[in-house]
């Protein structure tokens, strides 16, 4: 039951995912961070539930964790600095802000796994738990890995000198409308072209995660551009127009690679640049909208807590994360 008869105030971060993508309903490892654009909800019992915003569309998710909590209704007021569609998970963010303030008493997993499903409810979509759990979880100068299927995680360290940039590509889709369905269902039947993907792409991650425990920079870019040839070629997710912006993102200044982001066939692309090189960065992609982010800290993160309750730190070595494959 919510702990809370009074105004109260949550606030959580949008999330990128860093490497590991269409791998995570296999049951596969996913390398998302918390990013430093928050969601703010303050509110108050009331009647019944309400929710003020400047973005529509919040109130079915807050009435479906509401549900989740057994809570009373709530009038809400959402301010965000999570544009929707951006993809760095306006949805998680929203929902997470909202547990945090109602039920603050909440592990982060538990918030999590109550926030996925809220937001399957709400879309009757069959959303996964990478963006909640880095919503809840993540910590500044940290990404977060995660075993989808065990939902084991574990900290990982993300170097002060790099900055996250998400790119609009311009490229507006619903999924629904596009063969994100197909190409999930290929990848789950095994399809050789689809699970050749999911098996590079779960080996990259492993790849990334080290050169960033020992702090070798260099190799993410190329970890990253492989990603995206990997998306493209072998999942076949990608658009000539998110092609062309990744190739002209790996020319840019101080950029060390770039891919595709998310479900794909438009939408966003994550890079990485190196702090300083910002501006030059910006002014080489033109007119294209660069987002530009620091990890930060999810509400439920705290440097005393277990870094997993499931599993202690050495876990989710390079044999965790292997694939679901039909028999």
């Amino acid at each position: 039951m919510s702990l809370l008869s009074a105004e109260w105030t949550g606030r959580a971060p949008g999330r990128v995912n860093l490497i590991g993508e269409h791998v995570d309903y296999l049951g596969g490892i996913v390398l998302p961070a918390a990013v430093d654009r928050f969601t703010t909800v303050r509110g108050r019992p009331a009647p019944q539930w309400c929710l003020e915003s400047a973005v529509p569309g919040g109130l079915p998710y807050a009435k479906a964790l509401g549900d989740e909590l057994e809570a009373a209704p709530q009038c809400l007021e959402v301010s965000s600095e999570v544009p929707p569609g951006s993809g760095i998970s306006s949805s998680a963010a929203l929902l997470v802000a909202i547990a945090a303030g109602l039920r603050p008493d909440l592990s982060g997993e538990e918030a999590a796994l109550a926030c996925q499903r809220a937001e399957q409810r709400a879309t009757g979509v069959q959303v996964g738990v990478m963006d909640q759990f880095a919503a809840a979880l993540g910590r500044c100068g940290h990404a977060l890995l995660l075993d989808s299927a065990s939902l084991r995680y574990r900290l990982v360290p993300f170097p002060e000198e790099l900055v996250i940039a998400v790119l609009d590509s311009g490229v507006q889709r619903s999924l629904a409308d596009t063969p994100y369905n197909q190409r999930r269902a290929e990848a789950e039947a095994g399809m050789p072209k689809r699970r050749r993907h999911v098996e590079s792409e779960i080996d990259r991650v492993h790849q990334f995660v080290a050169a960033l425990e020992s702090a070798e920079v260099g190799r993410l870019g190329a970890l990253l551009k492989a990603s995206h040839l990997s998306l493209r070629d072998d999942f076949e997710v990608s658009t000539p127009e998110v092609d062309a912006i990744v190739e002209r993102a790996w020319d840019a200044p101080g950029c060390l690679g770039a891919r595709l982001m998310g479900g794909g066939f438009g939408g966003s692309i994550l890079a990485l640049v190196e702090a300083g090189s910002e501006s030059p960065f910006r002014e080489a992609m033109g007119g294209i909208p660069v987002m530009l982010c620091q990890t930060a800290d999810g509400p439920f993160s705290s440097t005393e807590e277990p870094l997993s309750p499931r599993a202690p730190q050495e876990l989710l070595g390079p044999e965790d994360g292997s694939p679901r494959w039909p028999r």
